[in-house]
């Protein structure tokens, strides 16, 4: 089994991101769904750190537009045999475009953020996941993430809160 954690929208709080990090328990690697791209270096330090070393794959967001950040505005990654799109969201209209979106890249689970709020449903035989905000200021202040659980093409989707 293949174990994936999956942030984003944490705005700055690295703290959460810790927490989060650390009732993920062992993972084989993390995604990180933009907002903000500092955000993705303090968790690939972290990553790095861990005995394993996971990797990170990781997007911007549409709050980083203007940083310095290198991050593409999507990515494709496969992952335990199972291929992922992943982008922040921003940019999709619906739902149903962002199952487009993987369809046409030949994705059958698409990651994305954006509106800080959790979800995990299936459109267009997609698997659609947003992890919901990995930032305790957002939304409440209870900061979430998800682990993305893959054994042999089959996906379960764990939610994880501080």
């Amino acid at each position: 089994m293949i174990r994936v954690g999956v942030f984003s929208d944490s705005h700055g709080d690295q703290e959460a991101l810790d927490v989060l990090l650390d009732k993920m328990g062992y993972i084989d690697a993390a995604c990180f769904l933009g907002d903000v791209a500092r955000d993705a270096a303090y968790l690939e330090d972290r990553l790095s750190s861990m005995p394993n070393h996971p990797p990170l794959y990781a997007v911007r967001g549409n709050n980083d537009y203007y940083s310095s950040c290198t991050l593409p505005w999507e990515r494709i990654e496969e992952i335990g045999g199972v291929r992922i799109y992943m982008t922040h969201g921003h940019r999709l209209i619906s739902l149903m475009n962002l199952a487009y979106k993987a369809q046409e890249n030949e994705a059958t689970v698409a990651l994305f953020g954006h509106t800080h709020a959790a979800l995990c449903e299936t459109a267009g035989g997609v698997l659609l996941i947003n992890p919901g905000s990995a930032g305790n200021y957002c939304r409440g202040g209870r900061a979430r993430a998800s682990v993305l659980e893959i054994n042999r093409g089959q996906c379960r989707v764990l939610n994880v809160t501080t």
